[in-house]
């Protein structure tokens, strides 16, 4: 681990359910993901604390959903919920923690064990002052997840930023200039903001899944597009973008590039 801190609940308003499922729907806005969670929430808050009642509230929650999974060989625990009556924090409704000491995460579609000790990806591969500014500069549970878990978006926005700069970006020094963290802020919000995205389409990020259901990367088909390599195309796929003309895929790019020049005068102010 080359974080020194815990991702999935660092505090100052970032909290993370990714690991458990929460963006794996087509539909996974920030609306239609409070609606779920928040349903997850009533029903389970009266529910007695025990295993067997919370297993068949679990197989309720799961039986009910409206929506399939995006992608299938991926689990959504349906024990994820808010953690506060401010819909802030987002976490586990079946972890000791939150029960009052009972044990209720064997529940949902993990063992607690898995729970207890799994990290994800980006603990490993995340530097320490990479995961800080995400923490800084995504203070909310939505917003949060979404980057946090999307190593080569952060890499590669860091890139773009460097290489508008012609030198180093630091990271810690984007967290402690306001100005500066605002910028990074706007520019990790694409995530939620980028325009001219299909809302319901078959991708998350980069990703579209398999035939068995698997994610896996896209890549843009430049001869089809009749266009070359950018160094923005990265950040376009994790955004998300499925560009069928080179129109759309070339304002996508002026999209990234402005909010990249952004930080980057921000940083030189």
């Amino acid at each position: 681990m080359t974080v020194s801190f815990h991702l999935c609940q660092p505090g100052g308003g970032a909290s993370c359910g990714a690991c458990c499922g929460l963006y794996n729907f087509r539909d996974h806005s920030r609306a239609a993901l409070t609606e779920r969670l928040a349903e997850q929430t009533a029903q389970l808050r009266d529910v007695p604390k025990e295993r067997g009642a919370w297993r068949a509230a679990a197989k309720e929650l799961v039986e009910s959903r409206r929506e399939a999974p995006l992608f299938p060989a991926v689990r959504v625990c349906p024990l994820l919920g808010f953690l506060d009556d401010e819909q802030r924090q987002v976490g586990c409704l079946g972890h000791p923690q939150v029960t009052g000491g009972v044990e209720l995460r064997d529940c949902g579609v993990y063992r607690a064990s898995i729970c207890e000790t799994f990290t994800c990806p980006s603990f490993g591969w995340l530097e320490d002052a990479q995961a800080r500014l995400v923490q800084a500069a995504c203070p909310d549970w939505y917003l949060y997840g979404l980057v946090i878990t999307d190593v080569e978006f952060v890499r590669s926005c860091l890139r773009l930023i460097e290489r508008e700069l012609g030198g180093p970006a630091k990271p810690e020094e984007m967290v402690s200039r306001p100005a500066t963290l605002d910028a990074v802020r706007r520019l990790f919000a694409l995530k939620e903001t980028a325009a001219d995205r299909s809302p319901y389409a078959p991708i998350f990020g980069r990703f579209a899944p398999d035939t068995e259901g698997e994610p896996v990367s896209r890549m843009l088909n430049y001869a089809k597009l009749g266009v070359r390599a950018a160094p923005e195309d990265d950040v376009v796929l994790c955004l998300g973008y499925d560009p069928a003309d080179a129109a759309t895929l070339t304002a996508a790019r002026e999209r990234v590039r402005l909010h990249v020049r952004a930080v980057a005068r921000a940083l030189m102010d």
